[in-house]
């Protein structure tokens, strides 16, 4: 499978990618999905008022006309009052995930955050707690939940459901998941039709299909088990 990629290294290319197909499933009537915005606030310098984007003056063709302004030139206003007048956006701690949404047609919820690994492993430090512990908090009340990702050397996309994180945290010693885990009990998400680029939606079906909504038939393969500290005596 082949889609357009762009910013691999912070994920963007990932995430438009994702966004173009959720507006492709809702245009099908397959579900609504969006991304959910960052919160976060401006930082201004101490004494400085907040005020707006400011457009130079303009001279009217005669009294009472509207001023008006093609895109181009709001465009270049814009980027050049940008590059002068910038202010330090902060983030905000977020807990919930990257993308919410409803699915055709009963509205059953889905809630998943989208990561993208150029390794051959998905480490647990990229899986925040406080995205795990909503996302427990809604397949708990039947809500599909988990995290979309794709690994970038094989230009293959899974669905991890968030049941499977934490059974994998709990008994295994290792901090990531191989991708052989992915590629051997997980459904790959496959090419979509005509919008859609990749059908992860699809992929889910077979996964529920297979192991139930809950994921209770999941047997895991065998795991490195927690290994306890072991001590010499001479």
């Amino acid at each position: 499978m082949t889609f357009k990629r762009r910013g691999a290294e912070t994920g963007s290319g990932f995430q438009d990618t994702i966004n173009r197909t959720n507006e492709a499933y809702e245009k099908l009537g397959r579900a609504c999905i969006t991304r959910k915005a960052i919160p976060g606030k401006y930082l201004i310098d101490r004494g400085e008022t907040r005020r707006g984007l400011a457009f130079p003056s303009m001279t009217l063709s005669s009294p009472g006309t509207q001023a008006r302004l093609s895109s181009h030139d709001l465009k270049g206003i814009v980027k050049e009052n940008k590059a002068k007048d910038w202010r330090k956006f902060i983030p905000e701690s977020k807990a919930e995930p990257d993308y919410g949404g409803a699915l055709a047609p009963e509205g059953r919820a889905i809630f998943y955050d989208a990561k993208t690994t150029r390794r051959e492993v998905l480490d647990f430090d990229n899986l925040h707690a406080h995205q795990i512990e909503f996302l427990e908090r809604a397949a708990r009340v039947g809500a599909v939940a988990g995290f979309l990702v794709e690994f970038s050397a094989h230009q293959e996309v899974y669905f991890l459901p968030v049941q499977l994180v934490v059974q994998w945290r709990e008994n295994a010693s290792r901090k990531s998941i191989p991708y052989q885990f992915f590629a051997n009990h997980l459904a790959l998400a496959p090419p979509g039709k005509g919008l859609v680029i990749f059908d992860y939606l699809a992929a889910i079906e077979v996964q529920e299909q297979r192991y139930k909504k809950d994921y209770s038939r999941f047997k895991f393969p065998t795991l490195p088990t927690r290994k306890s500290r072991v001590t010499n005596v001479a």
